[in-house]
């Protein structure tokens, strides 16, 4: 973006988007610098009168003055609309020949900027500010035209310029006994749009806390599969279902199975000696009795 500097002053370079916004800037640099009243036609160029040093020194000095508001206003032009002004005099002239350009009032001009505001409209991902200031921007170079909007039809159209998330919005306005001004109604918009845009960040933190948490979840899940048994058991105790204990150990590691069943096999070795040597005592037996 082009600017043009004055000091700690800039002010951006006049194109055919901006005219609105370079004209009010520039009206303030050329009173700042006391040239507004020979842009603005208050201060017109004295007559010169032959043989007569006063007038010839005035309209000297006028000139003077008058280029330098003229070369105000040529060094604040974009260099691609230069051409619109070559044939100017003087910085009135100039002055006249952008607001004829730039600022018509004519049936095309009307027929363009109404055609504008009733066709405007935000998407849903749009800038709810930007948008605003476009609709009343149209809105104020109409008004320069003459041309006035009725308080509630502004309203209705402002509120259907808005996108379809803004419906709960626009039907409790328009249940109202008295729809608000268009500035009032401005302000409600801005004020929802900031609410939602709180409520978007709240719940935006909420999802990523509970994200985080989720990881952090499956993460530590993660890390105990790759933990030594050893220090997995040390860390859950477990119940064994044949001693009854809780312990670091299943019913199929348990000692006391073990040790249990050891004494049953000798138990069963003992039986079987028994039985054997009885048998063969009573073979001895019946033997001697013969």
């Amino acid at each position: 973006m082009a600017m043009a500097s004055y000091g700690a002053m800039r002010i951006e370079l006049l194109t055919r988007g901006n005219y609105e916004t370079w004209k009010i800037q520039m009206r303030a640099l050329l009173v700042k610098n006391d040239l507004w009243t020979y842009v603005g036609g208050i201060k017109v160029k004295p007559e010169l009168i032959d043989g007569n040093a006063e007038s010839r020194e005035a309209c000297s000095k006028w000139t003077e003055t008058d280029e330098k508001a003229k070369a105000h206003l040529i060094l604040c032009i974009s260099p691609a609309e230069l051409k619109q002004i070559k044939n100017c005099v003087t910085s009135r002239d100039i002055w006249i020949k952008l607001e004829e350009i730039y600022q018509s009032k004519g049936p095309a001009r009307k027929a363009t900027l109404l055609k504008s505001l009733i066709q405007l409209k935000i998407p849903d991902t749009g800038d709810v500010r930007d948008h605003l200031r476009k609709f009343f921007d149209i809105v104020d170079k109409l008004s320069e035209m003459e041309i006035k909007i009725h308080e509630n039809l502004l309203s209705i159209m402002l509120l259907y310029s808005l996108p379809a998330s803004y419906e709960n919005f626009r039907c409790a306005i328009e249940s109202r006994d008295d729809l608000p001004s268009g500035d009032v109604l401005r302000i409600k918009i801005i004020e929802e749009n900031e609410a939602r845009r709180h409520d978007s960040g709240a719940q935006s933190a909420d999802s990523g806390a509970f994200t985080a948490c989720r990881h952090k979840r499956k993460n530590a899940s993660r890390n105990s599969k790759f933990k030594p048994q050893k220090e997995v058991d040390s860390k859950f105790k477990i119940k064994c279902f044949k001693c009854n204990k809780w312990g670091d150990h299943k019913a199929a590691q348990c000692k006391s199975q073990r040790q249990s069943t050891f004494g049953r096999k000798q138990e069963n070795a003992g039986l079987l000696t028994s039985t054997k040597w009885n048998k063969n005592t009573a073979d001895v037996l019946l033997a001697s009795n013969k």
